[in-house]
């Protein structure tokens, strides 16, 4: 299982400064988690922004994985909601880009 403690540790900068951004992926969909900045949805610590994107099209498909999304994102994401979240898709075959 893939803990908060490891998205926070590969973490990289964000394009926009002071934000931090970890993409995990399989071969058919990336994971982008993203906070900590102006402009994006969670702090990067506590809570997060999360996006699902199909490789193929690089389309958002977060809907697809979390209905009760209103937009491309989900802003917010507690810790242990992103832990579950990523989990359940990702499974065991993954890499962090």
């Amino acid at each position: 299982m893939i803990t908060i403690k490891d998205i926070i540790g590969y973490s990289k900068e964000h394009p926009i400064k002071s934000g931090r951004q970890t993409r995990l992926a399989n071969e058919h969909i990336t994971i982008s988690i993203v906070g900590g900045a102006s402009g994006l949805y969670g702090d990067s610590e506590k809570d997060f922004e999360v996006a699902v994107i199909d490789k193929l099209s690089g389309d958002f498909v977060t809907k697809i994985f979390y209905p009760e999304a209103t937009d491309d994102v989900i802003g917010y994401m507690t810790s242990e909601q992103v832990e579950s979240f990523v989990s359940q898709i990702l499974h065991k075959d993954f890499q962090v880009l």
